[in-house]
């Protein structure tokens, strides 16, 4: 239990704070790992919704042009690749799109386009639900919409 130091005194041996220092490391490390989930979450919903809003603006910009809903389809689907599966961590792989294309007349009609994808949570955010039961933060769908002129 005590030591001799060099000059004579005795010291204190520091061999029973190993189980200190791992209720410690107990307590800290559940905290820390939320913390690193939710950052990974957030960048993941950044990029989805900056990700959704090109895939829109580009799909958008295909209507208003005259494209046919296949070709607006497939260029809001090429606008974002992987977004889809990244923000539903793999369950969904195509986008989901509403809107629809210039019917021939240019002037005051639009091009709107809604693209949307289902946002999946790494994060167990349903202990959340815990403090608020009526809580619906585990269901998020990430959405843009954009309009654009129709120009022929």
């Amino acid at each position: 239990m005590f030591q001799r130091a060099l000059h004579g005194r005795r010291v204190h041996s520091r061999c029973g704070d190993g189980g200190a220092a791992a209720v410690e490391f107990a307590i800290v490390v559940p905290v820390l790992l939320i913390i690193l989930l939710a950052l990974i979450d957030f960048g993941r919903l950044f990029f989805g919704q900056v990700s959704l809003a090109a895939a829109s603006r580009e799909g958008a910009r295909a209507a208003s042009v005259g494209r046919a809903e296949g070709d607006v389809d497939s260029i809001i689907q090429s606008s974002a690749p992987g977004v889809a599966r990244v923000s539903s961590l793999g369950t969904t792989t195509a986008l989901a799109r509403q809107g629809g294309t210039c019917s021939g007349a240019v002037g005051d009609q639009t091009a709107s386009v809604t693209v949307s994808v289902p946002f999946d949570w790494v994060t167990p955010v349903e202990l959340l639900q815990f403090y608020d039961p009526d809580s619906t933060l585990g269901e998020i769908t990430l959405s843009s919409e954009s309009e654009m002129l129709c120009v022929g």
